[in-house]
């Protein structure tokens, strides 16, 4: 990620580059450590720096990437089985893996810890009390395997909020995954936003993920100019939220003041 001669930006890149490097440590299959969670603000781009990592090592079909998606116990056993190898990585991202029934709550959460547990040698994950569904027999699964990929668990869930969800089985899950906290104060949210919008160009070219080729350079100026008018007013400043003024601005030539005044202002 580029530096920034901002000390307070320069800190959250930091953070961001933590995320990027781990992640491209699991798909190597080298780290002893297997889990890793990233928890923060919504609109950050924790999502981004995840995926980049990928891309940057063309490593991509690797990858399982599950975006917002429900669990059953049995579905993330299978997805566990399907990513078992070295080098393999499950990434579950908004997926609430936190919020389900009780019984697939406590199945999931001892996968976690079986599958993320730091050994050298085999590390079994078994399900013996589960019977063999439609989706286990379609990918042969078995009772038992030896899982050794990786687990990437992206949430904008805090983690003492996780804490009190898993009770006393998180200090199991936190011994055994490396936690990033990407929680940014609304001056690191600005200040990163701007920084992506003029250092970086996210809403630029290839870079930009949001509009193939990205946005007019009129659009882009026109963008930081709104978030530098008006960021006391916007509710949250962040990297998704500078998207959707440009992609108002883009859309609405004549009426984007009113729409985005309507959308995104106190």
């Amino acid at each position: 990620m580029k530096q920034s001669n901002n000390p307070v930006v320069q800190d959250v890149c930091n953070r961001f580059n933590t995320v990027r490097k781990i992640s491209s440590l699991f798909v190597s299959g080298n780290s002893a450590q297997k889990g890793l969670i990233i928890s923060g603000d919504a609109g950050t781009g924790k999502s981004y720096y995840v995926q980049q990592a990928f891309v940057d090592t063309n490593t991509t079909e690797n990858v399982d990437y599950n975006k917002s998606k429900s669990f059953t116990a049995a579905a993330f056993y299978v997805r566990l089985f399907l990513n078992r190898n070295q080098g393999d990585v499950v990434v579950f991202d908004d997926c609430n893996l936190e919020g389900m029934k009780s019984g697939d709550f406590m199945a999931i959460t001892d996968m976690l810890k079986g599958a993320t547990e730091m050994t050298k040698g085999e590390r079994i994950i078994g399900w013996e009390r589960a019977q063999a569904n439609q989706l286990m027999l379609q990918n042969n699964v078995p009772n038992e395997f030896d899982f050794q990929g990786s687990i990437i668990w992206i949430t904008n869930t805090r983690f003492d909020k996780l804490a009190t969800i898993f009770k006393s089985h998180w200090e199991a899950i936190q011994s055994r995954f490396i936690q990033v906290p990407i929680y940014l104060n609304e001056q690191e949210k600005l200040m990163y936003t701007l920084y992506l919008l003029e250092e970086v160009g996210m809403l630029e070219g290839d870079i930009c993920e949001t509009k193939e080729g990205g946005y007019s350079p009129e659009i882009v100026a026109a963008t930081i100019k709104y978030i530098r008018k008006n960021y006391k007013y916007i509710n949250n400043v962040t990297a998704r939220v500078a998207a959707k003024v440009a992609d108002t601005m883009e859309n609405f030539p004549d009426e984007w003041e009113m729409l985005l005044a309507n959308q995104l202002t106190n």
